[in-house]
């Protein structure tokens, strides 16, 4: 017997007494956003609520073994903030607008909001039913060691698609669950019906930044965790459609969603304190433009770029200087005390920035829609 004809069917339920650690965990984590917010200008909040949107686009493409630039979705949502309402030009413009109305949790998800951002998600593509639920069959398969395909799920068939999603949305808007509960069992369920010929994980994990910001938009890409562990995503979805009792027993996939809900505000803290921290580094440190141009692209590139610090080579790549400039920059900023000279010697020596060790400590940073 499929999943979507047993009696249990839709009833989705978990175990309270299990979920309620990691819930309680995941707000207190949370509860601790407000500060660091405070200590953020309205540029930089602007610009975690920009890295936010564009890593979950591009990490939940990733999910799917898609690739997406970065540098081009990014500039999209600058331009969608910008010029709302405005016609997509470009694929990734459309996947920007997706995002933004994901996030802006605008009233209760309806059907042709869902088939709108279909039309989104596959932009200057051509694909089976675009826009519209799903008119054929849909068999999830996997492929094994032997060269053949194991059916993962079979998902119920196109003419039960309507009615099922019908309820699924009608259940969504009444559901009175706590939040990431919620949220997790939508996945789950709008996962386990598959209404679409193509897109139904990138659209689901939408509609999970669509549930929580219906209350409070997530303040970090939930798809960039789920990427981490992308093993115990599909393995967890398997899991979470087990019936027992006359119900479907969600419980570990919700347990795993709350786990991945926790490593990212836990992601969102490194995040957030790095902001701090490279906040601190220019205000105390004054130094000539280029340097600073720089040590800014550093910062741009990431905590690990920071923590290797910079060589001359490097140095004159970026500035596009000679390497006896690089040099002379490197060794004047030495000496004003914002670079120290690494182990290394000759040509290789680094230099590591002196970060400041009394930047505030705030928790996380709360994610805003800076236009709002």
């Amino acid at each position: 017997m499929t999943l979507w004809t047993d009696p249990a069917w839709p009833n989705f339920t978990h175990d309270a007494a299990r979920t309620e650690g990691p819930l309680a965990a995941f707000s207190a984590r949370l509860g601790a956003i407000a500060g660091l917010q405070a200590a953020l200008t309205p540029d930089e909040r602007r610009e975690a609520f920009l890295r936010a949107v564009t890593m979950e686009a591009v990490a939940s493409f990733a999910i799917e073994g898609a690739s997406l630039p970065a540098a081009q979705v990014q500039a999209s949502v600058v331009a969608s903030l910008a010029h709302r309402g405005a016609e997509p030009q470009r694929r990734s413009d459309a996947i920007a607008d997706l995002m933004l109305q994901a996030r802006a949790g605008d009233g209760p998800m309806r059907a042709g909001t869902l088939w709108h951002w279909h039309r989104l998600l596959f932009h200057g593509i051509e694909v089976e039913d675009k826009g519209r639920w799903r008119r054929f069959d849909m068999v999830i398969t996997r492929s094994n060691a032997a060269g053949r395909e194991d059916v993962l799920y079979a998902a119920p068939p196109p003419d039960r698609v309507p009615a099922m999603m019908d309820d699924f949305l009608t259940a969504l808007e009444a559901d009175r669950r706590p939040l990431p509960i919620r949220a997790a069992i939508a996945h789950l369920w709008f996962e386990s019906i598959h209404p679409f010929s193509d897109g139904n994980g990138r659209l689901g994990r939408a509609l999970v930044e669509h549930v929580f910001a219906r209350e409070a938009a997530l303040p970090f890409s939930l798809s960039r965790q789920i990427e981490a562990d992308k093993r115990g995503y599909y393995a967890a979805l398997q899991a979470g459609r087990r019936v027992a009792g006359g119900v479907i027993d969600a419980t570990p996939f919700v347990l795993w969603f709350l786990e991945r809900l926790i490593a990212g505000v836990d992601a969102a803290v490194g995040d957030a304190r790095f902001l701090v921290r490279r906040n601190a580094f220019f205000l105390r440190h004054a130094m000539p433009a280029r340097a600073e141009a720089v040590l800014r692209r550093l910062f741009a590139e990431g905590p690990g770029r920071v923590a290797q610090g910079i060589s001359a080579a490097p140095y004159a790549r970026i500035a596009g200087v000679s390497a006896a400039t690089a040099t002379r920059d490197l060794a004047e900023l030495e000496a004003a005390g914002i670079l120290r000279r690494g182990p290394e010697g000759g040509r290789s020596t680094r230099y590591l920035l002196v970060l400041p060790d009394d930047a505030p400590d705030f928790g996380v940073l709360q994610v805003v829609d800076p236009t709002r």
